[in-house]
């Protein structure tokens, strides 16, 4: 991935990081801070789909 490619795939991750800020660092850490935000995605997901998954389910009664 090209550094400008980085950049916008971090963006849709964190949409108040800056082009021009991001544009400060090399492409090595760009993808590190890709990987992190895509790792804490990933997190995100499985733990909001424990957590629905332990909610009581009502059903109606008569």
């Amino acid at each position: 991935m090209s550094k400008g490619q980085l950049i916008d795939s971090i963006r849709q991750y964190n949409v108040t990081a800056q082009p021009q800020f991001l544009a400060q660092f090399d492409e090595e850490a760009l993808k590190q801070y890709l990987e992190h935000l895509e790792g804490a995605r990933q997190k995100h997901l499985r733990s909001a789909g424990i957590s629905a998954a332990k909610q009581p389910k009502f059903r109606m009664v008569s």
